[in-house]
């Protein structure tokens, strides 16, 4: 009997597994597809390489002002090929990881026989704990042909071998966003449709709304407060304020969210809880099976490959009986538009009621930005009773910045505190030490 048997070899999955092995307990990890999970395969990773790209296309309109002048081509094909390295690169270096920490890994899908035993391709696997990090998959509307092959989800667009003339995107959360900022610099013409009043409804207001207009700028087309009513062919109807709207797309792109992979586990067979959104867990991500967890998009909650992966950290020291300090309420999100987004903490309507204060510094006022020609976006701290309780960002490097808010709210400091770190000049991170002047 092995000690851990972990189904599922995504960002929760392998990074748990990597861990695991390292204290010496005996795992055998399975999955169904490649090691890397949604993440590595088909979201975050791709998605940053093609960013990557858009970031300097998007660069290179402004290279007269930096006095460098030239004929560019964009060779679309060449930033596919460069994604796919990556994600291979990746995939083998993880492989090499687990093979020399001693995991095994087994490919096949797993069915859950019973508290301590799975099924993978008619072999039984038996262990002391299971942990089910199976993950999600993009969410599609209940109509339409969903098998249009121009009807897609983010899956299939990281796959596309050119870019699309016209992308509609239905849904303008982080993964409808993104898309949009890159597609929108290879050459798109995007509009996107939003249900809600606003785009990202989850961040701070202020910022959604500062982010808009600056997509709006780049070209990009924004139906808010819009709802899909039906897709015919290559067009998709919209209802906005009453009034019936139709428009044309190449590629129409749902980003309407994820579901949890529930399916064929043998859940049921167990008794073990679950519910639309996900597997029900407690605080230590214990099912009401006590020596079976689950963690990251399968339990429907933070669906961020870093929740998932710390997750799985929590997960061995509970299981371990060793103690757990992380605070999954100080989690870190990034949005990579242009500029980037990234928030921790809480917002200044979740504090509205708190009596918060507000700090606020603007990138424009900061040296190296006026430097590097990065001059859109601020930086927003929150506080309540002197203590920094949310820090919100919109600006480059917004997800590299946020780190160190993220260590602020982790150490409950206060602006006291923030006011008495030394940043170093000229630098972005600048922006948030200067925010209480």
């Amino acid at each position: 009997m092995k000690d851990l048997i972990i189904i599922g070899a995504g960002p929760g999955g392998y990074e748990l597994a990597l861990t695991a092995a390292k204290t010496g307990l005996s795992v055998v990890l399975i999955e169904k597809d490649e090691v890397g999970g949604t993440c590595l395969q088909r979201g975050c990773i791709p998605t940053k390489a093609y960013y990557k790209t858009a970031e300097i296309l998007k660069e290179i309109k402004v290279f007269s002002d930096f006095g460098i002048s030239g004929d560019f081509q964009f060779d679309f094909s060449k930033n596919l090929e460069r994604k796919n390295k990556i994600v291979k690169k990746l995939t083998e270096g993880i492989q090499f990881m687990l093979k020399k920490s001693g995991v095994e890994l087994v490919y096949g899908e797993a069915v859950l026989e019973t508290p301590n035993s799975v099924r993978v391709n008619g072999d039984v696997y038996k262990g002391k704990y299971l942990v089910i990090a199976t993950g999600s998959r993009p969410a599609r509307l209940p109509f339409g042909d969903i098998h249009h092959p121009d009807i897609i989800t983010s899956t299939e667009i990281l796959a596309e071998k050119s870019v699309p003339k016209k992308l509609v995107i239905v849904g303008a959360g982080v993964v409808g966003i993104e898309i949009a900022s890159i597609f929108n610099q290879f050459g798109s013409d995007v509009e996107v449709i939003e249900a809600m009043d606003s785009i990202l409804p989850l961040i701070d207001k202020e910022i959604s709304k500062r982010l808009t207009g600056f997509l709006k700028n780049q070209g990009i087309k924004l139906h808010l407060s819009a709802r899909v009513k039906d897709i015919i062919g290559r067009k998709v109807i919209f209802t906005k304020k009453d009034q019936e709207h139709t428009l044309s797309f190449e590629k129409l792109l749902i980003a309407i969210g994820r579901i949890p992979n529930l399916e064929n586990l043998g859940l049921d067979e167990l008794g073990i809880n679950y519910d639309k959104k996900g597997i029900i867990v407690n605080k230590d991500f214990q099912t009401n099976l006590p020596n079976i967890y689950a963690i990251g998009d399968v339990t429907g909650k933070m669906m961020l490959a870093h929740s998932a992966t710390y997750s799985g950290y929590h997960v061995l020291r509970h299981i371990l009986e060793e103690e757990s300090n992380i605070d999954f309420s100080i989690l870190p999100a990034c949005v990579f538009s242009f500029p980037e987004v990234a928030t921790v903490g809480l917002s200044e309507d979740e504090c509205a009621q708190m009596n918060p204060k507000i700090y606020k510094f603007y990138y424009q006022a900061n040296g190296k930005a006026q430097a590097s020609g990065e001059l859109e976006g601020f930086v927003k701290v929150v506080s309540v009773d002197n203590i920094i309780k949310g820090v919100h960002i919109i600006g480059a490097h917004a997800s590299d910045i946020i780190h160190q808010a993220a260590i602020l709210l982790n150490k409950n400091a206060s602006i006291t505190d923030l006011s008495e770190v030394i940043f170093a000049h000229p630098t972005l991170s600048e922006t948030l030490g200067h925010t209480m002047r």
